[in-house]
């Protein structure tokens, strides 16, 4: 367990990062309401910046949804080795599925 004034001291560096997340998030979307701007940025930069921002997500995502399989099959009576097998293979199957179903 984890002792509830550590977690008190944190939670200033909590709220600062979220806000400077946000203002990021903010100053980066106001950018497309001044076409001065927009002119300033080719279009392979925001396709860059765009295809690392997705990147990004989807790795965050993934090793969140991952871990989080992880620990359910091995909750789930599986070994470790078993529980990290059938992870990798429900990912991969959905990733299947995804494409299959775009075709």
């Amino acid at each position: 367990m984890t002792n509830v004034d550590d977690d008190k001291d944190h939670v200033g560096v909590a709220f600062a990062l979220t806000f400077a997340a946000g203002a990021a998030t903010c100053l980066g979307a106001s950018l497309v309401f001044f076409p001065s701007l927009v002119k300033l940025a080719s279009h392979r930069t925001l396709a860059s910046a765009l295809g690392l921002a997705a990147g990004v997500m989807t790795y965050v995502s993934l090793v969140e949804i991952f871990g989080e399989a992880d620990a359910h099959f091995n909750d789930s009576g599986f070994s470790t080795a078993k529980a990290y097998l059938y992870t990798t293979l429900s990912f991969f199957a959905g990733v299947l599925i995804m494409v299959v179903r775009q075709a």
